[in-house]
């Protein structure tokens, strides 16, 4: 959600505000009660997603966090792992330079179930394929959570954009009818003023720095 998006939203909760508390003024063979009560909705509904939002964000903060511990730890066994298994020449390990998640959690799985023949000469030298077998799990299930967190918060991202549209959509119905309706009365239209105003969001234009002649980038070395 965008500083625009959020802008939109406080405006559109003013003008619900409004609505609710000069619906009267309208004629009751007019739309203002429909469009006050389809604003009300609206806003209630925006209040949730927005809620739903936070909430996933928070998963995934937590998700993030269990996914940098468990990887730690997978990737400490999976190294002690390694050192054993050449110190006792064996190939049950192979380990990538740069795993990633998925590689770990395999690489993990793969050594628990091809460490069977040689279960007792690893548990002699401190590796036990359960610690890896459940760090493994661990590490899948951090991921897992914060793949499940961030699939919430788009959902509920573009949820709330779609009813945004729906409500800025209300807004403007609402607008003709206290343009047309009480343009007479300078208080109503002294607090719809207030309540249809916007904050002006200036759009920041991304810098890019000219490359750094006293330090130039090192090119990467050749594998």
């Amino acid at each position: 959600m965008n500083r625009i998006h959020v802008e939109n939203y406080k405006m559109l909760t003013r003008v619900a505000d409004f609505a609710a508390r000069n619906v009267g003024l309208f004629p009751k063979s007019s739309p203002g009660v429909e469009i006050q009560k389809a604003l009300a909705s609206a806003v209630r509904d925006l209040a949730e997603l927005s809620t739903a939002r936070i909430s996933a964000e928070t998963v995934m903060r937590s998700g993030r966090k269990d996914r940098a511990v468990t990887r730690d730890v997978l990737k400490g066994l999976l190294s002690q792992a390694n050192r054993t298994a050449r110190a006792l020449n064996s190939e049950v390990i192979r380990s990538a330079s740069k795993p990633t998640d998925h590689t770990l959690i395999t690489s993990g799985r793969a050594f628990a179930a091809d460490i069977e023949p040689m279960k007792k000469e690893f548990r002699v030298y401190g590796i036990s394929p359960d610690d890896v077998t459940v760090a493994a799990a661990e590490l899948e299930r951090a991921v897992r959570d914060y793949s499940a967190g961030k699939a919430r918060r788009a959902a509920a991202i573009r949820d709330f954009e779609e009813k945004l549209q729906v409500g800025m959509g209300l807004t403007r119905r609402f607008e003709a009818l206290v343009e047309n309706i009480l343009a007479g009365n300078s208080a109503a239209m002294a607090e719809w003023t207030v309540a249809r105003s916007m904050n002006r969001v200036t759009i920041r234009k991304r810098i890019v720095e000219p490359p750094d002649a006293a330090n130039p980038a090192v090119p990467p070395i050749a594998a």
